[in-house]
């Protein structure tokens, strides 16, 4: 083991590319995310719901034969309206995420991923448990070298 464990090997070159990589992913995602709607429609068609990333609820759309609904059913419809619009923009953005990411970097797949995630993260830990071990003996050595 050298003095600086792995750090020594590290790849420079590559941890740039994947950096500029994941930033040019970044950007795409912001672009086309921004280009996303969700919509959704009564089943009459009477009453259109529209959502976007940034602007939230952006439209709803009112035939004026939808305002003879008794005042319950139009509040109830309407909150299920915008529910579903949501809904609907929230599985584009997660098939954008995928297509962009992949999809074991979909952070909206988290529930699917969720056990590969928990791995992944098991798998981190105990890396860095490993290699904070070996510092710690490097640091030991070094020290009962110097007489510390």
């Amino acid at each position: 083991m050298s003095e600086f464990g792995d750090l020594a090997n590290l790849d420079i070159e590559r941890l740039l590319r994947i950096s500029e990589d994941y930033s040019a992913k970044v950007q795409e995602m912001q672009e086309r995310s921004a280009e996303l709607k969700g919509f959704a429609e009564s089943k009459d068609r009477r009453i259109k719901v529209t959502c976007t990333v940034s602007g939230g609820v952006t439209d709803i759309d009112i035939d004026p034969r939808a305002m003879r609904m008794p005042t319950a059913n139009f509040a109830e419809t309407l909150k299920t309206l915008i529910h579903d619009a949501n809904a609907d923009l929230q599985s584009q953005l997660s098939d954008l995420m995928t297509e962009i990411y992949g999809a074991d970097a979909n952070p909206l797949a988290s529930e699917q991923n969720r056990k590969s995630a928990e791995e992944k993260v098991e798998g981190a830990a105990s890396m860095f448990d490993r290699t904070l071990g070996e510092a710690m003996t490097e640091l030991e050595r070094i020290s009962k070298q110097l007489g510390l």
